[in-house]
């Protein structure tokens, strides 16, 4: 399960490389926009380089675009660090499911093989069904010929996100062993049974480390009146020093499949909100917010003076409020949010990018998602299971 609160016909040549995807962000206007949609849903139904632009998605989801299939095939896709398939809207996928977003039509590719493995996966915001296909795969300019996704036929279980999203599919880039393929409800997912795209640049040498690091863009300085934010960056193969200040401090990946690592603390003015029992996290590209046990964030809301909106779950307090920090610890360093990072602003009132979420067993308590990385330079480091944080710089 994922968490989350949403070509060239030849190989290009091995050689010393960083990918560098830049990154554009989708402006908060327009996700308070569709928040209100999707509330009212709701409650009707109570060396080679290569760029590509990434937007962000409900100001968190940051995508970008893909190609499959030659000729190429273009789609945008969310960069998920917390999934590891790769998939993209079918062309039998209806059109109450998929309307308004492109889809893949494997009999327009010279490239496509047949698999037809069936696919089932369930995010946090929903599920999404279809089967398996094999073609090619550019990403920033680099090729990876017979690369196996998913054709999406059914979406409706990923609902009004997915319909007023803009983005057509997810590249996952979490470890190989969380992709998944076959139907939970026939025989079980079988895990780790499709290479991951990331995995396959490693290998084949496409990038020389097995390495990325996401930079992620912030507002501009006339927002709103410029509603398309900073571009940030994802970095293939590597680190962009431009992007951070100071040294990156590093810390281990305690179980890999997501990047799971484990905090010391999440807390406000000395009081900690973590637990012997909830001190894993996710670090999550595709997660809006910063989600924690549903006790200890109406715990963590109440000391911020914040209100619970029961049609929602959001929390909400006023804009004109002066707040404190909240400060994750992690391997013995502190890495502060503050009010400006995790308040929202929607009229006079601000909605904090926070959300309760029971996350299962196993000490899995956190994910540290967008609003944590806008704030740190997040290294992925695939070859030695670690995550590295550092400042972020400012947006130009």
């Amino acid at each position: 399960m994922k968490f989350t609160a949403l070509c060239l016909a030849s190989m290009v040549a091995a050689s010393s490389a960083l990918l560098r995807v830049p990154m554009k962000k989708r402006s908060d206007e327009e996700f308070l926009a569709n928040r209100r949609e999707v509330v009212a849903a709701r409650a009707n139904q109570l060396t080679d380089t290569g760029d590509v632009v990434i937007n962000n998605y409900e100001n968190a989801q940051y995508y970008g675009e893909i190609s499959l299939g030659s000729p190429a095939q273009n789609f945008e896709v969310i960069f998920d660090t917390g999934s590891a398939n790769l998939w993209v809207a079918g062309k039998d996928c209806s059109s109450t499911n998929c309307k308004g977003h492109p889809t893949y039509d494997s009999s327009a590719s010279s490239d496509y093989v047949v698999n037809g493995t069936t696919f089932d996966i369930e995010y946090g915001s929903g599920a999404c069904t279809g089967f398996l296909s094999q073609d090619t795969l550019n990403v920033g300019g680099l090729t990876l010929p017979e690369q196996i996704f998913a054709e999406i036929t059914d979406a409706s279980g990923m609902g009004v996100g997915y319909k007023v999203g803009k983005f057509d599919g997810i590249l996952g880039l979490a470890f190989d062993e969380l992709a998944v393929c076959g139907d939970p409800n026939d025989g079980g997912y079988i895990p780790g049974c499709v290479p991951t795209p990331f995995g396959r640049l490693a290998s084949t040498g496409l990038i020389d480390e097995a390495v990325f690091s996401f930079y992620l863009g912030g507002l501009t300085p006339d927002f709103p009146a410029n509603m398309t934010g900073f571009p940030g960056e994802l970095t293939l193969g590597g680190i962009d020093e431009d992007h951070y200040t100071g040294d990156l401090a590093y810390v281990p990946v305690s179980k890999a499949g997501y990047w799971q690592i484990t905090v010391d603390s999440v807390g406000i003015d000395g009081t900690d909100f973590s637990t012997a029992d909830t001190r894993e996290a996710i670090v999550d590209s595709g997660t809006s917010m910063l989600v924690g046990p549903p006790d200890a964030m109406d715990q963590l809301a109440d000391k911020l003076g914040a209100k619970k909106m029961s049609s929602t779950g959001e929390y909400v307090v006023g804009c004109h409020k002066d707040l404190p920090d909240i400060e994750v610890t992690i391997a013995g360093v502190d890495y502060s949010i503050s009010s400006d990072d995790y308040m929202l602003k929607d009229g006079p009132i601000c909605i904090l990018l926070m959300l309760g979420m029971d996350l299962g067993p196993e000490g899995l308590g956190w994910i540290l998602g967008d609003v944590f990385m806008r704030k740190y330079y997040t290294v992925f480091d695939m070859d030695q299971e670690r995550v590295g944080f550092a400042l972020a710089k400012a947006s130009e």
